[in-house]
């Protein structure tokens, strides 16, 4: 779970380098196949235009610690001097295949647009760079990249790139989004992203002066499948349009979502359990949990305190609610109160399978700043952080599990935000979040369907994170990273936990 606004608190900075290889080998689709005699009029005087998606993106990084980048939903921006790392340059880059450009068309104009989930007072330089990803990532070519645009500001949603200077024909085309100003990264939406509404666009559009004859088109570059320990294929690029559709946002769940899981699914054969908390009593079990109180961090905006208005349980359930409501802790005054339980000290385990049972408070329109989490910290207080999930709220985020390894926080971490694989979302009812941690890899589950993997392949620093005791951490967070509540947040506010288990094998 992300600890810190801008500047998470990790280690010491990681050497330079830029990503490998390797790491850079990207999972590519074709664009999808355009209709020429609907989308795409040929003739004189005739509204010319194409939309394209990406056939690949990733965050080119001197960050040895990011490790694979391509799959993730986000693509990130940073200057060299990045959230305190001297040498934390990143650059959002992108692949497109422009192939059906006529052959007569003429005064191409090209726009890229990126879609940003913030306003941020940063620098942007859109630029070409020749060939495909893999040239992108030698540090010299990527450095000596023409310059096409420049935005002073980042605007929450579409930011608007002119690339006519480099679009002028059928090929592949390659630009990156390199920050200049505001030392910390900005995120930009991903061809991964679960909304194809916010998925990166070229927009084209043309002239034609007289009917072109046939011509063959250059076939869209596919790129190599990625070293990735998932198995579910890539999903296709979305369908070409004529005009970019807009951002939208959901403002109620959707009534024909399925009804939420009612049982929990049984762990594998092998796993035998070793710890578990079902909350059948009347109170908080305390050899089991540390309860943390007149706690005030910098990365929230509400007091953790030991309190039955705050923790308490019934029912078979523990509720960790958030209240706006004055508090003082930590010498400081705040205006929402709520709850912190940790195993430091009781209970820890090198390897293992995590599962909680839980439902989020969370709504499109009455969430935001909400931030339930269940995750796991080192014993040592050093390097790692295992998040088995993450559910912020908000319309942007309600709807989603976010799972999530760190190392340090300067910031170094791979996340990814995982629609429920049954339909749904996790504040419809009680869902099931796990994550198994040997040492070969971790694997996240939803409801008992895999849904996301780290090894090694993905994780450079996987042995010097994850070999060592890690205890357990249940949280709810009021304010943060994700935003802050606003008019529309409705408290109190309940994360409503059946059960924690653990096992081992």
């Amino acid at each position: 779970m992300l600890r810190r606004a801008h500047v998470p608190a990790h280690a010491p900075a990681p050497r330079r380098g830029i990503r490998s290889t390797r790491s850079l080998t990207i999972i590519g689709t074709a664009v999808a196949a355009l209709t020429a005699a609907t989308l795409v009029p040929v003739f004189a005087d005739d509204d010319n235009g194409l939309t394209l998606y990406p056939v690949a993106d990733t965050t080119l990084t001197q960050v040895p610690q990011d490790g694979d980048n391509s799959m993730k939903t986000t693509l990130a921006s940073c200057p060299t001097l990045c959230d305190s790392n001297p040498r934390g340059r990143r650059d959002a880059t992108l692949q497109f295949a422009v192939d059906k450009l006529p052959a007569n068309a003429t005064r191409v104009k090209a726009t890229l647009r990126v879609y940003a989930w913030n306003d941020f007072a940063a620098r942007i330089v859109a630029r070409a760079v020749p060939g495909d990803l893999s040239a992108a990532a030698n540090e010299a070519r990527l450095a000596a990249a023409r310059s096409l645009e420049a935005l002073d500001e980042v605007k929450k949603g579409y930011n608007e790139f002119d690339v006519s200077r480099s679009v002028q024909g059928n090929g592949t085309y390659t630009f990156a989004l390199s920050q200049e100003s505001y030392n910390t990264r900005v995120y930009w939406a991903s061809r991964e992203n679960s909304k194809e509404n916010l998925h990166p666009q070229l927009v084209l559009s043309y002239d034609t002066e007289t009917k072109p004859t046939a011509t063959p088109t250059t076939p869209a570059t596919v790129l190599p499948p990625a070293a990735t320990a998932t198995t579910t294929p890539p999903a296709s690029a979305p369908p070409t349009t004529t005009k970019a559709p807009e951002p939208t946002k959901s403002t109620t769940a959707p009534a024909t979502r399925p009804p939420a899981a009612t049982t929990a699914p049984a762990p594998p054969t092998g796993w035998r359990q070793v710890w578990a908390d079902e909350f059948d009593g009347g109170t908080v079990d305390r050899s089991k949990w540390n309860l943390r109180d007149n706690e005030g961090r910098d990365i929230d905006l509400g007091c953790n305190v030991d309190d039955p208005k705050n923790t308490f349980v019934g029912g078979g359930n523990l509720t960790l609610r958030a209240l706006r409501e004055s508090a003082t802790c930590s010498s400081q005054n705040r205006q929402f109160t709520q709850s912190y339980l940790d195993t430091i000290g009781k209970a820890s385990w090198k390897y293992g399978r995590f599962e909680i049972r839980a439902k989020s408070p969370n709504k499109p329109e009455t969430s935001q700043g909400l931030w339930p989490a269940f995750w796991l910290r080192p014993d040592d207080g050093g390097n790692g952080e295992i998040d088995v999930t993450e559910l912020p709220g908000g319309r942007d985020w309600y709807d989603k599990s976010t799972a999530a390894i760190f190392f340090d926080y300067s910031p170094v971490k791979q996340d990814t935000r995982i629609a429920l694989p049954g339909g749904g979302y996790p504040g419809d009812g009680f869902h099931t979040y796990t994550t198994e941690w040997d040492a070969n890899a971790l694997k996240w589950y939803i409801d008992g369907k895999l849904v996301w993997t780290r090894d090694r392949s993905t994780t450079p620093w996987y042995d010097k994170a994850f070999n060592k005791p890690y205890n357990l951490r249940l949280n709810f967070q009021v304010g943060g990273w994700l935003g802050n509540p606003d008019s529309g947040t409705r408290f109190p506010a309940d994360f409503v936990v059946d059960y924690v288990r653990v096992y081992q094998r």
